[in-house]
Protein backbone atom coordinates (compact mmCIF):
# COMPACT_ATOMS: atom_id res chain seq x y z
CA UNK A 1 0.00 0.00 0.00
CA UNK A 2 1.25 3.70 -1.07
CA UNK A 3 2.11 5.82 2.20
CA UNK A 4 0.59 9.54 2.21
CA UNK A 5 3.88 10.14 2.71
CA UNK A 6 5.37 8.43 -0.59
CA UNK A 7 2.41 9.93 -2.81
CA UNK A 8 3.61 13.49 -1.63
CA UNK A 9 6.76 13.14 -1.97
CA UNK A 10 5.88 11.44 -5.19
CA UNK A 11 3.45 14.83 -5.96
CA UNK A 12 6.16 17.20 -5.35
CA UNK A 13 8.61 15.42 -7.50
CA UNK A 14 6.41 14.99 -10.30
CA UNK A 15 5.12 18.89 -9.98
CA UNK A 16 8.60 19.88 -10.39
CA UNK A 17 8.13 19.05 -14.20
CA UNK A 18 5.36 21.98 -14.14
CA UNK A 19 8.01 24.78 -13.79
CA UNK A 20 7.67 27.34 -16.44
CA UNK A 21 9.06 30.72 -17.82
CA UNK A 22 5.80 32.88 -16.95
CA UNK A 23 7.09 36.08 -18.78
CA UNK A 24 7.71 34.21 -21.58
CA UNK A 25 4.60 32.01 -21.99
CA UNK A 26 2.22 34.95 -21.11
CA UNK A 27 3.23 38.71 -22.05
CA UNK A 28 4.10 39.19 -25.47
CA UNK A 29 5.22 42.17 -27.22
CA UNK A 30 4.29 43.24 -30.95
CA UNK A 31 5.39 46.50 -33.00
CA UNK A 32 1.68 46.47 -34.98
CA UNK A 33 0.36 49.49 -33.47
CA UNK A 34 -3.28 48.79 -34.63
CA UNK A 35 -2.70 45.54 -32.37
CA UNK A 36 -1.31 47.71 -29.13
CA UNK A 37 -4.52 49.86 -29.47
CA UNK A 38 -6.80 46.71 -29.49
CA UNK A 39 -5.55 45.65 -26.57
CA UNK A 40 -5.59 48.72 -24.82
CA UNK A 41 -9.22 49.50 -25.23
CA UNK A 42 -10.18 45.82 -23.38
CA UNK A 43 -11.91 45.87 -20.55
CA UNK A 44 -9.53 45.72 -17.66
CA UNK A 45 -9.44 42.01 -16.35
CA UNK A 46 -9.76 41.52 -12.52
CA UNK A 47 -7.35 39.17 -11.47
CA UNK A 48 -8.49 38.77 -7.94
CA UNK A 49 -11.94 38.31 -8.22
CA UNK A 50 -12.72 35.17 -6.06
CA UNK A 51 -14.51 32.16 -7.73
CA UNK A 52 -18.89 32.07 -7.01
CA UNK A 53 -20.47 29.56 -5.56
CA UNK A 54 -17.26 27.42 -3.97
CA UNK A 55 -17.12 24.23 -2.90
CA UNK A 56 -15.44 21.02 -1.99
CA UNK A 57 -15.28 18.22 -3.57
CA UNK A 58 -12.65 14.86 -2.91
CA UNK A 59 -10.58 13.05 -5.45
CA UNK A 60 -7.95 10.83 -4.03
CA UNK A 61 -7.63 12.35 -0.86
CA UNK A 62 -7.95 15.57 -1.31
CA UNK A 63 -9.98 18.29 -1.18
CA UNK A 64 -10.63 20.42 -5.02
CA UNK A 65 -12.50 23.73 -5.34
CA UNK A 66 -14.98 23.62 -7.72
CA UNK A 67 -17.48 26.62 -8.67
CA UNK A 68 -19.43 28.37 -10.60
CA UNK A 69 -16.34 28.90 -12.74
CA UNK A 70 -15.46 25.31 -13.26
CA UNK A 71 -15.20 22.03 -13.59
CA UNK A 72 -18.13 21.71 -15.17
CA UNK A 73 -17.49 18.23 -15.49
CA UNK A 74 -15.71 15.38 -13.78
CA UNK A 75 -15.50 12.35 -15.48
CA UNK A 76 -13.63 9.87 -13.06
CA UNK A 77 -10.23 11.28 -12.78
CA UNK A 78 -10.49 14.15 -15.15
CA UNK A 79 -11.98 17.81 -14.57
CA UNK A 80 -12.85 19.66 -17.63
CA UNK A 81 -15.25 23.01 -18.65
CA UNK A 82 -13.18 26.02 -16.78
CA UNK A 83 -14.50 29.46 -17.77
CA UNK A 84 -12.35 31.81 -20.18
CA UNK A 85 -11.73 33.58 -16.96
CA UNK A 86 -8.98 33.85 -14.02
CA UNK A 87 -11.05 32.54 -11.80
CA UNK A 88 -11.33 29.62 -14.16
CA UNK A 89 -7.95 29.65 -14.99
CA UNK A 90 -6.85 29.17 -10.82
CA UNK A 91 -9.48 26.52 -10.76
CA UNK A 92 -7.87 24.30 -13.59
CA UNK A 93 -4.42 25.20 -12.48
CA UNK A 94 -5.40 23.42 -9.18
CA UNK A 95 -6.95 20.94 -10.81
CA UNK A 96 -4.38 20.01 -12.86
CA UNK A 97 -1.34 20.48 -10.64
CA UNK A 98 -3.42 17.87 -8.26
CA UNK A 99 -5.24 15.53 -10.12
CA UNK A 100 -1.56 14.62 -12.43
CA UNK A 101 0.36 14.33 -9.18
CA UNK A 102 -2.12 11.60 -6.95
CA UNK A 103 -3.65 10.11 -9.95
CA UNK A 104 -3.71 6.30 -9.72
CA UNK A 105 -1.87 4.17 -12.14
CA UNK A 106 -4.97 3.64 -14.32
CA UNK A 107 -6.03 7.05 -14.17
CA UNK A 108 -2.64 9.33 -14.94
CA UNK A 109 -3.10 8.54 -18.55
CA UNK A 110 -6.39 10.23 -19.16
CA UNK A 111 -5.64 13.25 -17.01
CA UNK A 112 -2.40 13.59 -18.71
CA UNK A 113 -3.99 13.18 -22.20
CA UNK A 114 -7.15 15.72 -21.67
CA UNK A 115 -6.00 18.01 -18.87
CA UNK A 116 -2.47 19.09 -19.90
CA UNK A 117 -0.84 20.95 -22.64
CA UNK A 118 0.93 18.99 -25.67
CA UNK A 119 4.18 18.50 -26.34
CA UNK A 120 7.78 17.76 -25.30
CA UNK A 121 7.13 18.87 -21.35
CA UNK A 122 3.98 16.00 -21.15
CA UNK A 123 6.11 13.29 -22.80
CA UNK A 124 8.61 13.76 -20.13
CA UNK A 125 6.20 13.84 -17.75
CA UNK A 126 4.63 10.49 -18.94
CA UNK A 127 8.12 8.55 -19.27
CA UNK A 128 8.53 9.76 -15.68
CA UNK A 129 5.23 8.91 -14.38
CA UNK A 130 5.49 5.55 -15.84
CA UNK A 131 8.50 4.72 -13.45
CA UNK A 132 6.75 5.19 -10.33
CA UNK A 133 3.30 3.79 -9.14
CA UNK A 134 0.29 5.03 -7.23
CA UNK A 135 -2.05 2.47 -5.65
CA UNK A 136 -4.53 3.91 -3.38
CA UNK A 137 -5.47 7.54 -1.99
CA UNK A 138 -4.01 10.04 0.72
CA UNK A 139 -5.12 8.43 3.74
CA UNK A 140 -3.99 10.82 6.13
CA UNK A 141 -2.36 14.17 6.16
CA UNK A 142 -3.18 15.22 2.65
CA UNK A 143 -2.17 18.91 1.71
CA UNK A 144 -4.77 21.53 2.18
CA UNK A 145 -5.15 24.23 -1.09
CA UNK A 146 -5.61 27.48 0.60
CA UNK A 147 -5.35 29.80 -2.74
CA UNK A 148 -4.27 30.91 -5.56
CA UNK A 149 -2.52 34.35 -7.02
CA UNK A 150 -2.30 34.96 -10.95
CA UNK A 151 0.70 36.40 -11.85
CA UNK A 152 -0.26 37.49 -15.60
CA UNK A 153 -3.32 36.78 -17.70
CA UNK A 154 -3.99 36.78 -21.67
CA UNK A 155 -6.66 34.97 -22.99
CA UNK A 156 -4.41 32.38 -23.98
CA UNK A 157 -2.51 31.96 -21.41
CA UNK A 158 -2.34 32.13 -17.35
CA UNK A 159 1.10 32.37 -15.00
CA UNK A 160 -0.14 31.16 -11.32
CA UNK A 161 0.86 30.02 -7.87
CA UNK A 162 -1.36 27.86 -5.60
CA UNK A 163 -0.29 28.09 -1.91
CA UNK A 164 -0.96 25.23 -0.15
CA UNK A 165 -0.43 24.16 3.61
CA UNK A 166 1.26 20.67 4.28
CA UNK A 167 0.21 18.22 6.97
CA UNK A 168 3.16 20.07 8.95
CA UNK A 169 1.40 23.16 9.26
CA UNK A 170 4.05 24.18 6.41
CA UNK A 171 3.05 26.67 3.64
CA UNK A 172 4.04 26.28 0.06
CA UNK A 173 3.53 27.72 -3.53
CA UNK A 174 3.61 26.17 -6.38
CA UNK A 175 4.02 28.18 -9.28
CA UNK A 176 2.16 26.96 -13.09
CA UNK A 177 1.11 28.33 -16.07
CA UNK A 178 -2.16 27.36 -18.46
CA UNK A 179 -2.92 27.69 -21.71
CA UNK A 180 -6.25 27.59 -23.40
CA UNK A 181 -6.48 24.83 -25.90
CA UNK A 182 -9.47 23.54 -27.49
CA UNK A 183 -12.00 25.51 -25.51
CA UNK A 184 -10.30 24.94 -22.12
CA UNK A 185 -7.30 25.67 -19.90
CA UNK A 186 -4.47 23.34 -19.97
CA UNK A 187 -1.35 22.94 -17.74
CA UNK A 188 1.79 23.30 -19.38
CA UNK A 189 4.52 21.54 -18.42
CA UNK A 190 7.81 22.45 -19.92
CA UNK A 191 10.21 19.51 -21.17
CA UNK A 192 13.42 20.53 -18.84
CA UNK A 193 12.40 23.24 -15.52
CA UNK A 194 14.99 25.90 -14.65
CA UNK A 195 13.41 26.31 -11.42
CA UNK A 196 11.83 24.39 -8.95
CA UNK A 197 7.94 24.42 -9.24
CA UNK A 198 7.24 24.07 -5.46
CA UNK A 199 8.96 26.41 -2.78
CA UNK A 200 8.54 27.08 0.71
CA UNK A 201 7.11 30.14 1.84
CA UNK A 202 6.58 31.91 5.24
CA UNK A 203 2.65 33.33 4.78
CA UNK A 204 0.71 33.92 1.82
CA UNK A 205 0.31 36.95 -0.11
CA UNK A 206 -2.04 39.22 1.11
CA UNK A 207 -4.08 39.95 -2.54
CA UNK A 208 -3.97 35.95 -2.78
CA UNK A 209 -7.25 34.48 -4.01
CA UNK A 210 -8.61 32.86 -0.63
CA UNK A 211 -10.67 29.62 -1.37
CA UNK A 212 -12.57 29.07 2.10
CA UNK A 213 -14.46 26.36 3.61
CA UNK A 214 -12.90 23.35 4.14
Amino acid sequence: MTTPNRILATATCVLATASVLGTAAVTGCGNDRTETSALVEQPPVELHAPPTRLRWASFQGMELPVADQGPKSVNGAVATGFDHTPPGAGLAAIHASVRMSVATDTQWALVGQQMLAPGPGRDAWALARAQISITSEISTGAPTVLGYLISGFTPQAADIAIYTRQADASLTRNTVTVLWQSGDWRLLLPPKPTTPAVAAVDTTPADMVALPGH
